[in-house]
């Protein structure tokens, strides 16, 4: 009977990562006009993924873009994210408007200013390194327009 016990101590856990990673969302690549740089980033467009965003990823490449069909006021937070992110919140005209930096495993929310339509989380620093700030145009689909 210990012996029955140590072992289903040491498989009830990867049981359990096994369903959590069953369940996780998959992410399509989209392309983004951000300023003046076209990158492909993962598209989170629906509850469930934007739920998801970048938890249990390990890294923040190659960013991701929380979509909304309409304004709405959103916070973001960093459970189970191990990395630092920078977070550009998108105003209804797609341009920035405001720019944040998280970090690992905060749990505390940064709101949006206001309604936004979408968030782009990318790797701390990369606004920075790339000139992008507030009031800059964000275009999804860019080669569609």
């Amino acid at each position: 009977m210990r012996r029955l016990l140590s072992i289903l101590c040491m498989v009830l856990p990867l049981l359990a990562c096994a369903a959590e990673s069953e369940s996780l969302e998959v992410f399509a690549l989209t392309p983004l006009q951000i300023g003046p740089h076209t990158i492909e980033v993962q598209l989170a467009d629906t509850p469930e993924k934007r739920a998801q965003g970048l938890m249990y990823q390990q890294s923040a490449e190659p960013g991701m873009l929380l979509v909304y069909s309409r304004p709405t006021a959103m916070a973001l937070w960093m459970a189970n994210t191990a990395m630092a992110l920078d977070v550009a919140y998108i105003g209804p005209d797609w341009t920035i408007v405001q720019l944040a930096q998280l970090q690992p495993f905060d749990e505390t929310p940064v709101p949006s200013p206001g309604p936004v339509v979408a968030a782009l989380e990318m790797p701390l620093g990369w606004f920075a390194q790339h000139g992008i700030a507030v009031g800059q145009s964000v275009r999804l689909n860019p080669s569609a327009h």
